[in-house]
């Protein structure tokens, strides 16, 4: 089974995620498919290629709990980000 979850990288007491997709049976710092994103936890900084991981989805690939909510949480900045983009072209218009 294919599933997407977070890779721990970074040193110690600074941990840093990678957002992959892998199979179940490789351990947490195995074989790859695919990066599909980061996430820095120090920071609360993130980045996901939405795109990939519904191709993913598509393709039987499942999210792990906290992928799952990293995903929730790109997916509500992607939308707020463009309804604010939307609101500055309405107000310079």
């Amino acid at each position: 089974m294919v599933k997407i979850r977070l890779q721990r990288t970074g040193k110690r007491n600074r941990p840093h995620y990678r957002l992959i997709v892998t199979d179940s049976r490789n351990p947490r710092d195995g074989a790859v498919l695919e990066v599909l994103g980061h996430y820095d936890p120090l920071k609360k900084e993130f980045a996901v290629k939405l795109e990939r991981v519904d191709e993913w989805l598509k393709k039987g690939a499942q999210l792990t709990p906290r992928a799952k909510s990293l995903v929730k949480l790109a997916r509500k900045a992607q939308i707020e980000s463009s309804a604010e983009t939307e609101t500055v072209e309405a107000t310079t218009l």
